[in-house]
Formats: C-alpha cells, structure tokens, sequence
C-alpha cells in the first residue's frame, strides 16, 4: 500500500474541519455563535496541521537524505583510513567480499611472490588456498557466516604465483568494506618457522638415529655374521659334493641325500638372518626419510611401536625388560614416520632414564587401548629415576634438557608434543623421583583415511593372473649383481632380460616394444628410470604403462614428487621374491 503524500495533508485535513462544522449544524438545529466558532476553528486547524505536517515530512526527507550522504563520506573515509593504516602494516592482510579478493596490502603481496596487488585481486579467495586445505577454510568461512563471529586463527597453505606455497596463520573477521559485506583476512606469515620447525624436527631425528648408531650396527652386523658364515659354509660343502661327483666314483643316491639335506638348515638360518637385516633398514627407511612426506593416512599404531622398538633394542635390552599389554585400539590419522619419531623419542627417553646392570629389576611398559569416546590410549611406563617436580613445567620447553652433555638436544618432548597435538591429540607425563615416569599419549580414532596405495605389500595370491604365456619382462638396474640374481629368480616363470645401463636400455625400448612389464630401478647414473618414464609417455604412452619402479629410497625432491605423481606400482628395495611375483603379474594384467 503506498503511503500518502504530504502536499494532499493540508486541503484533508481542512475539509474535514469543513465536514465536522456541517455534522454539527445538521444536529444543532439553532447553532450559536459557540457552535459556529468550533467549526471554523476545527477547518482552520485542519488546514494548520495539513500545512506543518507537510513542512515537517518535507524537512524529515531532506535531514535523511543528507544524513546518508554524510554517512556515506564518512565510511569512505574509514575504508580510506583502514587502507593506509593496513598497507603499511608488517603481516598480510586480505580482504574478501562476495567471494572475491577486493583487497591486498603489500605484506600480502610479498608473502604470496605477486609483483602487485592486482595479481591477487583477479581471483576468488579460495582458489588461492591450497586444495588439500580448501574445505577446512571454506568451513571456517560458513561457520563465521552463521554465527556472525569471528573464527580463531589456523594455519593454512596458500598458492603463490610461482607455483610455490606459503604458510599462513589466518584469524578471519567479518566487516564493511566499500559498502559492502566483507571478510578481513589477518595473516602471519609462518612459512620460514614452519621451514625451522622441520629442520629442528630432522636434527631431533638425526640425534636420534645418532644415539642409536652403534646398537643399530650391532643388530645389523649379528645377522650379517651368521649369513656370510652359513653362506661360506654351504659353498664349501657344495664345491666338496660337486668335487665327488665330479671324482667318477658311483655314488648312490641315498648316499648324497643326508648331505644335501644338511645343507638346507643353514639356507634358512640365512635367509633369516637377511630378513632381519631387511626389517632394520626399513625401520631406518621410514624413520628417516618420512616414508611420504607429511602425507596423513590410517595407520596402526602397534605396528609403528613394534618397529620403533626393533630399532630401539639395542639401547633397552641392557637397562629393563620390555612388557606389550597390547589392547584393542582404533586407527589413527597419522603420518608413519612422525609417530615412529613420537614412540622413539619416548622409548629412549625410558631407556636412558634407567641405569645399566640391573635388567631382571626394571621394565618399560607399553600399553595401548581404547577409551570410551573410542579414542586411542599410548602409555609408556618405565621403573626410572623420575623428573623431579620443579622441572616438570619445562619439559616440553624447546632445548631444555636434564641429561648429560651429549646424552640429548633438549628437543625430543618439544617435537613429541608437537607432533602429537598438532594431530589432535593430548598427551600427559606423570612422574615422582624414584619411582619413573608414566607418559600418555590420546589420538583421535582415524577418519576413514585409506592407506597410501602400493604401501602394503602385495602377495602373489592378490592378483589372479593366470600365466598361459611366459610374460616378457625386461629388468634395468645400474647394479649388475641385483640384476643378475632378479633374472635368475624370476627365468622359471617368464622369459627375462636384464640391462644394467638406462641409456642402453631406453635404446632398446625405443626399437622393442614388445615386452609386458619393465622392472626399472628408479635412482641410476646419467639415465634414471624417470628419464625412461618420461620419454615412453611422449613417444610409448601404453609401454609407460608397464613400468614398475624399483628403489632403494627417493633421496631427492624430484624422485619423492615423481613417486607422488605417477600412477605406476614402486617396490621399495629391499623386497622379497613373493612381492616381486605378484607386483609383476599385477602391472601385466592391468
């Protein structure tokens, strides 16, 4: 309905003083002068107050119509104040309205390696985020939209122009500006402290891996003992048996039996032997190399306590005995390599806390369960000498130490409790002089993560390949006696080629494309197997297809983003025979 307009107020208003004076006269059959007053005097007022009403309605537009123009000056004053005071400030700040970058000061120029401001307000805020953050940020943005405060600060990726990223620690805000709704953007820069923050993490790990250097070389040097001496044993009993065969001396076959059947025991406690040895450089693969970067997935926290143990060993077994109370737990969203460095921080920790000499009077124990919100429960205990009370609330205090010079850097519970809340976790240390020390640590159950594919190892039952060809395999490894062994082993199945040089074997692929599978190693002189994958996309896409890598571990940053990138199996040096089988017959039948 629309509202009247103020000039008909006054001529209304008068005839209905007029309308009144005439009602009355029609009751009032002998009007007074009384009666004749109040009429004139009601069409009079009405002809008043229709007249100041319409100057006031008239004024009441005019003062609104002023105040919003004053008011509009005003905000772009304030988004002009804003601007100066933001530009020159230390840390990026961004401002976002309907979506879109409206606004970038310098810092933000800086911190995302743009020339201007402009390259920045080209985009939408989100396309900026990296992908693997983009959902937690754009849920945070929802969140502020529907409760209309301000979300706490969190660290997220951003995308730079020259395909770098940079760390920022954004608190998000909901304003004006320009007229407009809009969110500010408040960021730290913590790209070069989250940089520090992994060397600190990889010194603690070196530290580590230092301290266990020599137990780790008395476990590997055991096993390698007894193999090289099984192995020299079985050589001279076959050269012995082939020396009587070779005599022209008859000899019956129930004769040759028994000693070829004594050779058997020590083929066994060789393979063994390699097996342990196999088990150890894994454990020192995954702890030190990450085993895939800061990746995230589900993984079993007993099997990560089991391996941090084996490389541990060496340090415990002559302070305390270790007691498992293994219960049911979920699994955790975790990167392998952080929690290995987690339980191996702590089980050194208990091992040095306990002095040597008395094993049968000390233990470490290790328990894990499951507490009633379903949350995984890590404790290890030890019998040690304690932490005394007034260091207590410094323990996690980066470099701070109460062992011995050269005993610790001070850095092992820092990056523990890191690690461990930076994964939503909790983690508490009780402990009394005397009596030892009890740590806890609680991890939230895993969200679903799916294991890293090509992580577990296959076995030869998991791919139902029948073989009615023998498959052409062509083997390419820099290490001539690798090489050789791997064709001896796998000729009973399929017909094997071996070359031991990439340039030599990439010629070859360029004029036979015939075989089914090529087992590449991935690291080798001049021609690497990744120089080999990128040339058969260009010029044999299908045959790139058939490759399956080989390595002994992606030491550089091109070989862990090739590994990342390609779709293609890897096998992880070393390997046994069922693994290779299986991984063969799997890239030939897909």
């Amino acid at each position: 309905m629309k509202h009247l307009s103020p000039r008909y107020f006054s001529p209304l208003l008068g005839v209905g003083g007029f309308v009144v004076m005439a009602i009355m006269l029609a009751v009032v059959r002998s009007p007074t002068v009384a009666v004749w007053v109040i009429g004139f005097g009601l069409s009079g007022l009405g002809f008043t107050a229709g007249y100041t009403l319409r100057r006031a309605k008239g004024a009441s537009a005019e003062d609104l119509k002023a105040h919003e123009s004053r008011h509009a000056a005003a905000t772009a004053k304030a988004d002009e104040r804003l601007v100066s005071l933001v530009e020159v400030a230390p840390e990026p700040v961004l401002i976002s309205a309907g979506g879109r970058i409206v606004y970038a000061n310098r810092a933000a120029v800086v911190a995302l390696h743009c020339d201007s401001a402009e390259e920045l307000t080209a985009h939408e805020f989100l396309d900026l985020v990296e992908g693997k953050d983009r959902e937690f940020v754009a849920e945070r943005l929802r969140e502020m939209f529907s409760t209309g405060r301000p979300a706490p600060s969190a660290e997220a990726n951003f995308l730079c122009r020259d395909g770098t990223r940079s760390t920022l620690d954004v608190f998000y805000l909901l304003s004006e500006f320009r007229g407009a709704r809009a969110v500010v953007l408040l960021c730290r820069d913590v790209t070069e402290r989250k940089q520090l923050q992994g060397h600190l993490m990889l010194s603690d790990r070196l530290a580590s891996l230092g301290t266990l250097a020599a137990g780790v070389a008395h476990e590997i040097n055991n096993p390698l003992l007894y193999v090289s001496m099984n192995l020299e044993y079985v050589t001279s009993e076959v050269q012995r048996i082939a020396g009587q065969l070779a005599s022209g001396v008859p000899h019956k076959p129930a004769e040759m039996v028994p000693q070829l059947e004594a050779l058997e025991r020590p083929l066994h406690e060789a393979r063994d032997g390699a097996q342990r040895v196999k088990d150890i450089v894994r454990d020192l693969r995954s702890f030190s190399t990450g085993g895939g970067g800061e990746r995230v997935w589900a993984v079993d926290i007993c099997a990560i306590m089991e391996s941090a143990l084996r490389m541990a060993r060496n340090e415990i077994k002559y302070r305390a005995e270790v007691v498992r109370q293994y219960g049911e737990t979920p699994l955790v969203d975790a990167n392998e390599s952080r929690m290995a460095q987690v339980f191996l921080n702590l089980l050194i920790n208990a091992a040095q806390a306990i002095p040597e000499g008395n094993v049968p009077n000390n233990e470490i124990r290790i328990s894990t369960t499951t507490d009633r919100t379903g949350r995984a429960v890590i404790q290890v205990q030890d019998s040690g000498v304690g932490i005394p009370q007034d260091v207590m609330p410094r323990i996690f205090d980066p470099f701070f130490t109460t062992k011995a010079a050269g005993k610790g850097t001070g850095l092992g519970l820092a990056i523990v409790h890191r690690i461990v809340t930076a994964l939503k976790g909790e983690i508490y240390i009780e402990s009394q002089v005397g009596s030892g020390t009890t740590v806890r640590l609680i991890l939230p159950p895993a969200q679903g993560s799916p294991a890293i594919e090509g992580e577990k190892p296959l076995s030869p039952h998991d791919v139902g390949v029948c073989d009615e060809r023998r498959l052409r395999v062509l083997l390419i490894d820099d290490e001539t006696a690798l090489g050789t062994s791997l064709r001896r082993c796998i000729s009973r199945y399929w017909n094997a080629s071996f070359v031991n040089d990439g340039r030599q074997a990439l010629e070859l692929l360029r004029h036979d494309g015939g075989y089914d599978v090529i087992v590449c190693d991935l690291m080798m002189p001049e021609v690497t197997g990744m120089d080999i994958y990128e040339e058969l996309v260009q010029s044999k896409p299908d045959l790139s297809k058939k490759m399956l890598f080989m390595t002994g571990g992606a030491f550089t940053e091109r070989a862990r983003l090739f590994l990342d990138s390609v779709p293609n199996r890897h096998l992880d040096k070393p390997f046994d025979l069922a693994q290779l089988e299986a991984a063969v017959r799997s890239v030939a039948a897909n």
